[in-house]
């Protein structure tokens, strides 16, 4: 019988449906089914302070707002504050809704409550001679197929091992075409004032030239800027979506052929770690009442999804998994994850919004990750304009689980280029 779950075709979407789509990528607001309450440290803390916003400040971004407040504290520790959750707005009923975008604006009345906890935070970036997997590199920027288990730049928790410590060495020392305008004498990093889009929040010094993330399990095509003329180019071109981003990933189950997947994304009202697909407003439950209708506060930033669109295709099934290809409009946080998941297929390793006991058989033959990879990435080069493609091979942990699957996948993978 025929592994496949249909024929493959030879063009996985229709380029004017695409087109279409992208017209109606409009701005558009939506909320949660439930009003939660937020039970975290924040809510225990002894360090929480609580204030009541001016008129003065009206329309303000809300780390602004608490760098005011909390004038001990840089601006940057107020924006790493909002965005590991330790600020909310206190409801009349004294819910605490919490606000984990810095670039929020706040009104007049709203009552803050801050809960300082700061990290040591390391002063420089620490230059590390890690294996890169190059794909590409000019003077302007450099593209690498990132491997599993590698985050990208560093954070909380993770002050090194991370692409960006890794390039700090490698441009220093070995490149060809020179360290660019990021990376100084023995790999030490320089700050850019460049606004990268999906990066609200992070302190910019940690991530010089970096221009859009993979998660720390996705291997695949990363490009990452050298100039501050290229972050600018490169970052635009993210943000008004002008790269096409093309992923493989192996699922439980089949998603099925050709489909379209236009549902909003937000953060997990309850576990702030994890996002989720926020439900439609509109849709009455067993009670006869839409969310909104039932929302205290239906303008709440928490409950709160921005629109997410991907086009998955299933390319092969063998009646339990799928290699799936999945092209993504726009760039949500673990977006294909969660969108796979809400279709009850989601992607195979997924500790986070995958199925435990198939996560369990996975990690058997020695795979601890979502089997999700970034295969290809399109774009025009930030200083010349050429039009530019990029193919990482497949990691060898998800070529062999995808070759049981699809034997043919190593002889016919060019039909996941089209």
């Amino acid at each position: 019988s025929s592994r496949f779950a249909k024929a493959p075709p030879t063009s996985s979407f229709d380029l004017d449906a695409i087109e279409a789509y992208e017209q109606e990528l409009d701005t558009v607001v939506f909320y949660a089914d439930d009003r939660e309450d937020v039970e975290d440290d924040m809510m225990e803390s002894t360090g929480a302070n609580l204030y009541t916003v001016p008129p003065e400040f009206n329309n303000k971004r809300i780390d602004m707002v608490i760098s005011s407040f909390e004038p001990k504290l840089s601006r940057s520790q107020c924006g790493n504050l909002v965005t590991d959750g330790h600020v909310g707005i206190v409801d009349s009923e004294g819910k605490i809704d919490v606000v984990d975008k810095k670039s929020f604006k706040v009104e007049p009345g709203m009552i803050l409550r801050v809960n300082v906890v700061l990290e040591e935070t390391p002063t420089e970036i620490v230059a590390q001679d890690l294996p890169l997997d190059i794909l590409y590199e000019d003077e302007h920027m450099i593209v690498i197929n990132k491997a599993a288990d590698m985050v990208v730049h560093p954070a909380a928790g993770n002050w090194d091992g991370t692409v960006v410590n890794a390039l700090a060495y490698y441009l220093a020392n070995k490149s060809p075409f020179g360290s660019g305008e990021f990376v100084g004498v023995e790999g030490r990093t320089e700050e850019h004032d460049i606004d990268v889009d999906g990066t609200d929040g992070e302190a910019v010094f940690f991530r010089p030239g970096i221009v859009h993330r993979l998660d720390k399990g996705t291997t695949g095509v990363l490009v990452v800027a050298k100039t501050r003329q290229a972050l600018g180019a490169l970052s635009e071109a993210f943000a008004s979506r002008k790269v096409a981003k093309t992923y493989v990933a192996v699922t439980v189950g089949n998603p099925g052929k050709r489909v379209v997947i236009d549902k909003p994304i937000g953060r997990h009202p309850v576990h702030r770690q994890r996002m989720r697909v926020v439900p439609d407003p509109h849709k009455r439950n067993s009670s006869g009442m839409a969310p909104k209708d039932r929302m205290i506060n239906p303008q709440s930033p928490s409950q709160q999804g921005r629109r997410a669109l991907s086009f998955v295709d299933t390319m092969a099934f063998d009646g339990k998994l799928s290699v799936v290809q999945v092209r993504i409009e726009t760039g949500r946080t673990h977006q294909i994850r969660v969108h796979l998941q809400d279709r009850h297929t989601p992607i195979y390793g997924d500790e986070v919004y995958g199925l435990s006991d198939w996560n369990i058989r996975l990690a058997k033959t020695g795979i601890n990750r979502p089997l999700l990879h970034a295969r290809r990435l399109e774009l025009e080069h930030p200083i010349t304009g050429e039009h530019m493609t990029f193919l990482a091979p497949l990691a060898d942990d998800i070529l062999r689980v995808s070759k049981a699957i699809w034997p043919d996948i190593g002889t016919e993978s060019n039909l996941l280029d089209r």
